[in-house]
């Protein structure tokens, strides 16, 4: 046995022979087999790589495959490109009374969030509306998105599991708020639905604010229109309020319950339930709500990694080819698209254009390339603000802050069980700009922040 870890230590040694020095022992210090990892890093005024290790392989890049969403959907859809959301009556309405119900079509909003939702419902209600009595019709017919809630991870009531919908509200999510109060710990809901019950066992104690998340155990129950969320454990108090979410609903429940609360909080009634069906014919418009620009989303989308909102862009894409828009005509449109800026990428596969996949595939070169085409095109500044900031901003907020590299590093991270990736624009002291990618497909992944990290040192001290 001790023969056999000597000649495997030899192999991954010499495999490692064509690495830089200082790169080769962090490596070897986080435990990451080489054949597993892939790096290219090229200076932007260069035609040749300063660094490339295996940059050839197809890897799961995890969430930096944002990153060529983005790319692709401010280019195509245009920076100042905004969703709407359109309410639609085709009933009698007399003196504020709707006769029948208020239709609600979407066309595939990544952020109408609960602040959008309430700003639509007061538009409406200032324009006269006071009585539906109809309830809602829902027209989702824009998407059509694959999977389902826990296909990904079995975890199938967190937020980042959320299926896309053409009309998605607040992102489905229900948070709830811990908040120390003594001997005791409050759970404050936001939205709070009537048909979403809570049991609070949860005490208490004290000492660090470490992993809060690991002493709370979580139980979730729900049929799609009503949920049971149980908590019990421990709760350190020197935590302060955190939060958790949870989307435990069905799109047409969760839209029909977070409308019609605050609905009656502006004044208004409405009676009857929800129904899907497509715009009837003859329907007139009555009011139209609008996104913010793609600009400002992707900024969300990347600095804390959205899966949601990425996977709405992603099928955004695919309309341009067809209605309803799906994961397969968003994938052709990227391709075409791909190859008008003669990127040739033959083993890009985009599953759902957040990363959230185990099929999802990409080489570092290509990512590299990317990243170089963004950076001599005009959306140079909009596409590199989105991402986060090395000890400043998102996913990289607290990586590397009282170093050298600290706001001069704009990386989008990727993290998924045995996957972790680094993509995007470093700027070394001499001045120097270069586009760095590592993706590390590993069992011991889950350690390699201190490869990265100092991969990115290292990429600093360049000449």
């Amino acid at each position: 046995m001790r023969v056999f870890l000597l000649l495997l230590m030899l192999a991954t040694q010499a495999q490692a022979a064509g690495l830089p020095r200082e790169i080769a022992q962090s490596m070897r210090l986080s435990e990451l087999d080489p054949g597993n990892v892939a790096i290219y890093i090229r200076e932007v005024s260069k035609k040749t790589p300063l660094l490339s290790w295996q940059s050839g392989k197809p890897m799961s890049p995890a969430s930096t495959m944002k990153l060529v969403t983005t790319y692709a959907s401010l280019s195509l859809l245009g920076q100042a490109y905004q969703w709407k959301t359109e309410a639609y009556y085709s009933g009698k309405m007399e003196n504020g009374v709707l006769d029948g119900p208020l239709i609600l079509k979407g066309y595939g909003d990544p952020k109408l969030d609960i602040e959008r939702l309430w700003l639509f419902v007061n538009d409406l209600r200032a324009r006269g509306l006071e009585d539906i009595r109809g309830g809602l019709l829902f027209d989702r017919s824009y998407f059509r998105a694959q999977g389902n809630p826990g296909g990904f991870d079995g975890k199938r009531y967190r937020p980042y599991n959320v299926v896309p919908d053409a009309l998605l509200a607040n992102f489905e999510a229900n948070s709830i708020r811990f908040v120390p109060e003594g001997n005791s710990v409050k759970l404050i809901l936001l939205p709070d639905f009537s048909s979403l019950s809570v049991s609070n066992g949860i005490r208490p104690v004290a000492g660090p604010c470490r992993n809060w998340q690991d002493g709370i155990l979580e139980e979730v129950s729900s049929d799609g229109k009503s949920a049971r969320l149980s908590f019990s454990g421990t709760y350190p108090d020197s935590c302060g309020e955190k939060f958790d979410d949870v989307a435990a609903y069905d799109h047409s429940e969760y839209l029909f319950q977070l409308f019609s609360r605050l609905w009656r909080e502006s004044g208004g009634r409405i009676e009857g339930a929800w129904r899907e069906g497509e715009l009837p014919e003859g329907a007139k418009l009555f009011s139209t709500t609008y996104s913010s620009p793609l600009s400002s989303l992707v900024v969300d989308m990347n600095k804390y990694s959205n899966n949601v909102m990425a996977r709405q862009i992603f099928l955004t894409l695919g309309t341009l080819k067809s209605v309803p828009g799906t994961e397969e005509s968003a994938r052709s449109v990227v391709q075409s698209w791909l190859a008008s800026r003669r990127l040739v990428f033959p083993e890009l596969y985009m599953e759902n254009g957040s990363g959230l996949s185990r099929h999802s595939r990409i080489s570092a070169e290509h990512m590299g390339e990317l990243l170089l085409d963004a950076y001599n095109s005009p959306l140079m500044p909009v596409f590199y603000s989105s991402l986060p900031v090395a000890g400043i901003d998102g996913t990289m907020k607290k990586r590397l802050k009282d170093s050298i590299v600290a706001g001069r590093a704009y990386i989008k991270t990727g993290s998924l069980e045995n996957v972790r990736a680094i993509a995007g624009l470093a700027q070394a002291r001499s001045g120097k700009r270069y586009v760095v990618v590592c993706i590390i497909n590993d069992p011991k992944a889950g350690g390699s922040k201190p490869f990265e990290d100092r991969l990115l040192l290292w990429l600093d001290e360049r000449n």
